[in-house]
Formats: C-alpha cells, structure tokens, sequence
C-alpha cells in the first residue's frame, strides 16, 4: 500500500472518530476554586451529614453521556450508580469522625442526588434532606454533567450518643482553593455556622473549655512564629536593652498594649471598614522602620517602652485578624479562647526572646562589638521593613476611601476615641513608675545587709523599690563602684563613637582632677549624656553612656568591683568622684591608661 492511501485511511479514521458521540464525559482540570456546603445533624443512635460539591471537582469518574445529541448532555437515566461512585470516592472517602478520641465509623453513602445551577435547597436542613431523599433530577433534562451539582447523604451509626463530636474533614484536594461551609444542626433547631479554606484539622464541634484553650494557645504560638514581621518586631525592640530587668519592661509593655486591642477587635469594637485592616499591615511595617532607625542612631531605655505600648496596639488588631477567623471554634467558650490565644501569642514571644538574647549576646562578646552590630542588624531589618511597607501602602492606596458624613453618629465616634485615647495615656502614666523601677538593675544585698537595715529601722525605705545604694551614705569612686563588663563594653563604644572628636587624654588626669574631684558622680554621667559624642549628642542609649562612664572611672585608676554602675539619678547623686590614690603611669605601677 502506498504512502498516500496510507495517509487517505488515517485521515478517514480520525473524520469518523470525530462525529461519532461519545458516551461517557472526558477528564478536566482541577477547578481553581470550589466551594463546599455541608450539614451535620448528631442524632442518638447516629450522625447525618448533607453535603454538596460542584460536579466539576469530580475527576476520575467518567459520566454517561445521551448518544442521541452531540451537545455533550448527561444521560440521567443512567447517572445514580456513578453519583454513588462519585460520593464515595469524593466526598465520603474524605472525612472522618471521632467521639473525643474514639474513632467512628466510615460514612455510609445513603442517597445521592445530581441538583440544577441555581438550585436552592441546601438553604436548610430540612430543604436539603428532602430533595436528596426524594427529588431526583429528571431523565428529560439536557445539561452537561459539569454544570451539576453532587449532593450526598451520609450516616455514620452510633452505638451510643456521641458526647464530644470531632470532625476532621480532608476536601482540600476538590479544587486548589477550597472552601467549605459547614452548619451544625442542634437538636432544638438551632444553627452554628462553621467556615474554613482548605483542611481545617480536627473540628470540635462542641468543644470543652479546656480543648478550646488548648487549641487557641497553639493557635496564638504559630501566628507569632509564621508572622516575620511580629517576631522582627520584638527583636528590634530588645536588640539593644538585653538586660532582664529592662526587658521585663519592654516585653510587659508590648504585652499589655496588644491584649487591649486584640480583646478590643475579638469582641467586635475594631472599625468594620474595608481599608482598617490593610492600615493595620501597613503601621506594622512602620513601626519595624521606626525601631530600627532608632536603634541605629541611638535607642533610649526610657522611651523604649513607650514604643513598645504604642506600636503594641497596632500589632494586637493584626493579631486579632487570625484569632477572628478561628473564634468559630471556641464553642460557647469566647472568653477562654482570647485569653489562650493571647497566651500563646506570649509563649511564642518569650521562646523568641530565649533564644535571641544568649545569641545576641554571645555574638557581641565574640564576633562583632555591640555597637556596630545593632547598626549592622537594624540597617537590615529596616530595609526588609521598608519593602514591607511599600508593597502594603499598594495594596491600601487601591481602595476607595470615602469622607465620613459629619452627623450626631460621627462626632459620638470621635468622642469614644478621645475617651479611649484617654485611657490610655492614664494607662501609660500608671506604668511609668513600674517600667522606671524595671529600668534600673537589681542589686544584691546579703542576708547580714537586710539584718543590719531591719536593726536600724530601714525596712520601710528598702521596699519601696530603689536601689540600696541610693539611700544609703555618699560612697567613693574608688570603692568598685563599677564592673570590668561594663568598663570593657564602654571602651568599644569609645572607640566606635567618640574617639573622633575625643581623645582619652582630655578625660583623664590632672584635668580630669581638677574638673570633677569631689562632685557626685552624677554630675560626670549627666555631662557624657549631654554633649557625647559632639557630634550628635544624646544619641547612645542609656547602657551605654553607663559604660562609657565606667570606662573613665577606669581610665583614671579607679578599680573595679561587683556592683554594676547604674544610670539611677538618685544613685549616682549618692557616690563621689574621688582621684586615685595610685601614680598614674610612674614606673609602670598602673599601665592601664598607658595601654588606652
């Protein structure tokens, strides 16, 4: 046979292969999105389940199709076996139920039924039950099996009542979005509505208040960790304070702020507009610029926590974004989820902070001095943060922000913020006593200490909190009033920040003698704090200046001991700057400043 009858045959072949109807739907593609609609009804002796899926969500079953049309239509007449087919391998096969720990039974497939677009009857219960059981597609209708819908009535027989329902429902694979929502029917007739994207795990559908707060505490610990930005957030606020007394501070203020607002949003007093929540991202974003340019030209302990209470509102309303979408499974147990969640926000926080701060601080001691390194860091982060910022900004400046009519309704808002904010600033000012005392290191004090204030009548003044050192008598400079840590840190903060305008000359010595012999030590630290480093004053943070004054007390022969020098006004005040009884650099009795 010749090559051309051979090309004649295959082209005939392929004619008739095309105008002959085919019986059964080919393969499609995985929808991008499917939308899942289901009820549950628990019953004494078993569990009802009435779910609906697009057809098109089907794959892997091949419908029969009419042979007397070439528009592709079902053939109803012959569609029951493989919707029974279809309901078991996509819908039965895809959930489980638990009574507490024990598993239940599989699903039994009870009856299927093909429903019309625009059908309405899985409104209710009641409507979906009976059109599943008794109102099956008519053999007449010519629709493609791909604009149907499957809907499927499955059971699961109890041998005794369930008392703690689990449902773990695996639909994810339906579509590549799936979403699904689920009511559960009570026995009175009431409702509550369940809605989750993909597998939402395992569903308590009427959870105990210990399971809703277990679950809410883990909940609360992964949005910490998957949120870059909240985790970037608390460490720029603590890269340069690693102190635990100044961290307690900190943290304790992020921490109060954010509950407010995430208990505020939780119980529905967060705006309800369109634009807040993308604000919300986009401050988030901001206040991680913020802390990091502050931590790069010089971060104040004193206004650290403020910062911290501040931007810690903005961060509970994006905390409380996720915590809305899972309150649906908090049961009757609201109260007791927020506050788990809130929970789990914290444990998160202070396993991010255990690991970071022995991290942070080992690397200062011996790769990099501190103070370049939080240059280093914060540059870093500002620059991720201000990406952040922009591509959020975007997404904000799409929306249509309307003007507020300036009605009765408007102004009643106006006046609650303004009370709100109110209460806030009394808020803050009632911490400042706390975090100005969380500020300052704790000193130890022995046992025969505490016997000697308690013989002297002392008690009340040692409790209210300050330091012992600054109710106790004026002290010398030259009795360790410092630690060689501190005096070590503050000649890298010298070198790095000062030694360009200053020399280690014009603060030792006889001019050093001369110009604050006999004066609180106060006086000399308050001077560092004003005019160092002369060319932007006033930018170290407060540890720093502290270390710095150390490192002069050492300069000019004054030993170190175990108390660490503290920024306390009130204990700088109560020690005096006394000169070295030892030659400075006369026959290599004292070489420390021959090394400086």
């Amino acid at each position: 046979m010749s090559t051309f009858c051979k090309f004649l045959l295959a082209l005939c072949a392929a004619l008739i292969v095309s105008v002959i109807p085919r019986s059964t739907a080919s393969a499609h593609e995985i929808p991008r999105h499917v939308a899942v609609r289901a009820f549950v009804m628990p019953q004494a002796d078993r569990v009802r389940l009435l779910v609906r899926i697009p057809m098109d969500a089907v794959r892997d079953v091949e419908f029969p199709l009419r042979t007397d049309a070439r528009d592709g239509a079902v053939d109803v007449a012959r569609l029951t076996p493989f919707l029974h087919d279809a309901a078991r391998l996509w819908v039965a096969d895809g959930i489980r139920l638990r009574d507490g720990g024990e598993a239940l039974p599989s699903p039994d497939v009870i009856a299927v039924r093909a429903a019309m677009p625009g059908d309405r009857a899985f409104e209710q219960w009641s409507t979906a039950l009976t059109a599943v059981e008794t109102q099956p597609l008519a053999d007449t209708v010519r629709i493609a099996p791909l604009q149907l819908s499957l809907d499927v009535l499955l059971e699961v027989p109890l041998a005794k009542p369930v008392t703690d329902l689990v449902l773990e429902p695996q639909w994810a694979h339906l579509g590549i979005e799936t979403t699904t929502v689920m009511r559960l029917v009570l026995a009175d007739g009431a409702e509550r509505l369940f809605t989750w994207n993909g597998n939402p795990g395992s569903v308590r559908l009427d959870p105990s208040w210990w399971h809703a707060a277990a679950r809410f505490v883990g909940q609360g610990a992964l949005h910490m960790f998957g949120g870059i930005d909240h985790v970037l957030f608390v460490l720029c606020l603590v890269l340069p304070f690693r102190r635990v007394r100044p961290l307690i501070g900190i943290v304790t203020a992020f921490t109060i702020a954010h509950s407010i607002t995430l208990a505020a949003a939780a119980l529905g007093y967060a705006p309800d507009v369109q634009w807040f929540a993308p604000l919300v991202e986009v401050v988030i974003a901001a206040s991680i610029v913020v802390l990091a340019l502050e931590n790069i030209v010089g971060a104040k302990l004193e206004r650290r926590w403020m910062m911290a209470f501040v931007f810690g509102l903005v961060h509970g309303f994006g905390f409380s974004a996720v915590l809305q979408e899972e309150l649906q499974f908090a049961g009757g147990h609201l109260l007791t989820a927020l506050a788990a969640f809130n929970v789990g926000v914290e444990l998160a926080q202070v396993v991010v902070l255990l690991v970071a701060v022995p991290v942070l601080d080992y690397v200062f001691a011996k790769m990099i001095p501190e103070r370049p390194g939080v240059i280093v860091a914060s540059a870093l982060v500002a620059h991720e943060a201000w990406h952040w910022m922009g591509d959020r900004a975007s997404a904000l400046q799409g929306m249509t922000l309307a003007m507020p009519a300036f009605d009765i309704d408007f102004w009643l808002v106006v006046i609650r913020v303004a009370m709100i904010v109110l209460v806030l600033v009394g808020l803050m000012w009632a911490l400042s006593g706390v975090m100005t005392r969380l500020q300052q290191p704790k000193t130890k004090v022995s046992a025969l200490t505490w016997l000697v204030l308690l013989g002297g009548g002392l008690v009340g003044s040692a409790v209210t909190g300050r330091p012992l050192e600054a109710q106790a008598a004026p002290r010398s400079t030259m009795a360790g009033v410092y630690t060689t840590a501190q005096a070590n840190k503050g000649k890298e903060v010298f070198a790095s920040s000062c030694l360009g305008c200053h020399t280690t000359a014009s603060h030792m010595g006889a001019a050093f003698e001369l110009k604050w012999f006999g004066r609180p030590l106060f006086d000399l630290f308050d001077y560092l704090s004003q005019l160092m480093p002369k060319t932007a004053p006033g930018t170290l943070t407060e540890d720093e200046y502290v270390w710095v004054t150390a490192y002069i007390l050492r300069l000019n022969g004054m030993p170190a001991g175990k108390t660490e020098l503290s920024a306390e006004p009130a204990w700088l005040k109560a020690v005096r700057v006394d000169t070295a009884k030892a030659p400075v650099a006369r026959g290599g009795e004292y070489t420390e400043r021959n090394r400086e």
